[in-house]
């Protein structure tokens, strides 16, 4: 069992039971049915916006390509790659929002936005998507099977 922090990828070779909780992140799930493998982020943020940071894996984009280089051996744009994702997370769990007013957007809706133009520009489908909302989740992801399981977590009050 794999526990994945914010800004941590794996990609597992052998069965694996990898988890995560997630909040306004993004956790993008890809497996591959021909190999019975997976890889599973924890992105924090949508891209890499500064090109003199460190190109890693809090950013969805960096995430999602280097997930389907490693599962596909290098052939990133081979639409025959036979890759399925599963895209979860990015809710509005804070109340931060960018940019003007009249088009703010969470960073979780940013997250979801990378994730899916990452996995488009990948040629790789999107099989279940549960993102947005109000409330986090814990991820459990089978690598070998490409199951997921989410159990949603309830907003709890702060007594103000």
């Amino acid at each position: 069992m794999v526990n994945l922090h914010p800004g941590e990828l794996f990609v597992a070779h052998e069965p694996t039971l990898v988890t995560t909780i997630l909040g306004s992140c993004v956790s993008v799930c890809l497996y591959c049915p021909r190999q019975k493998t997976g890889a599973m982020c924890h992105g924090v943020m949508p891209a890499r916006a500064d090109l003199n940071v460190e190109d890693s894996f809090r950013f969805v984009e960096s995430s999602v390509r280097y997930m389907v280089e490693v599962l596909t051996n290098g052939a990133l744009f081979c639409p025959n790659a036979g890759l399925v994702a599963k895209v979860f997370g990015g809710a509005d769990v804070l109340d931060v929002r960018f940019g003007p007013a009249t088009d703010a957007r969470s960073i979780g809706a940013m997250n979801i936005k990378a994730a899916r133009e990452a996995l488009a520009r990948y040629n790789v489908s999107v099989a279940v998507e549960e993102v947005g909302g109000v409330h986090g989740c814990k991820l459990f992801f089978y690598t070998h099977t490409g199951e997921v399981l989410l159990r949603r977590i309830p907003r709890t009050s702060v007594p103000g």
